[in-house]
Parts: structure tokens; C-alpha cells; sequence
């Protein structure tokens, strides 16, 4: 049988921080990260959850990494894989795909 954990929620927005933001002091974390959501995974924000490598604890549950996701549908809407870079392209594809839904934050 098959267990599926309930998707983490996506930022709405890049945080203050975001390696992906310009002028952020992060941005040299972004090529790693870049990387990772492209071949890998979609990336936790790093102003969430706990032990991420640049926060011990926020305070805050997990949440997916809005620039990094912005970064995967723009790449995939360019090589045809979401008919639109948007979030809801996303979800249609993984609905089509049957795969679990991840949304913004509110």
C-alpha cells in the first residue's frame, strides 16, 4: 500500500531573504538550489521549519520555497512540460500525473 504524506504548502511569496531574491545574501546558495529543484526535489524556505542550514528554529511549520518553485515552472513551461508557468499549471499536471497538491500559503 502506497503512503502518501500530505503536501507542504507553498510560500505565497519569496521571503525577505530568499536565495533566489535579488540583492539577497543568500544569492550564493541559489546555483546549489537551482540545481536541486531542477534534478532533485522542491526546496523547504528556509525562513520555515527548523534545522535548514541557515535557521535552527523560525517558529513557523515548513513551507515550500517560492522562488525555487518559481524557478521550476518557469523551466518547465520552457521545454513544453506545463502548458503555462503558473501554480495552477502545476497542479493540473500533477492531477494529471495523480500526484499530491501543494498550494500557496495564505
Amino acid at each position: 500500500m502506497k503512503i502518501r504524506k500530505k503536501p507542504l504548502p507553498i510560500q505565497k511569496e519569496m521571503c525577505a531573504t530568499c536565495p533566489f531574491r535579488v540583492g539577497s545574501k543568500y544569492a550564493c546558495l541559489a546555483g546549489h538550489l537551482a540545481e536541486s529543484a531542477l534534478s532533485d526535489c522542491s526546496r523547504i524556505c528556509h525562513s520555515t521549519g527548523s534545522n535548514n542550514g541557515i535557521n535552527r528554529r523560525t517558529g513557523k511549520p515548513s513551507a515550500l520555497c517560492r522562488g525555487a518553485r518559481d524557478l521550476q515552472i518557469k523551466y518547465f513551461f520552457s521545454i513544453g512540460f506545463l502548458e503555462a508557468p503558473t501554480d495552477e499549471a502545476w497542479a493540473k499536471k500533477l492531477k494529471a500525473m495523480d500526484g499530491p497538491r501543494a498550494e500557496p500559503t495564505p
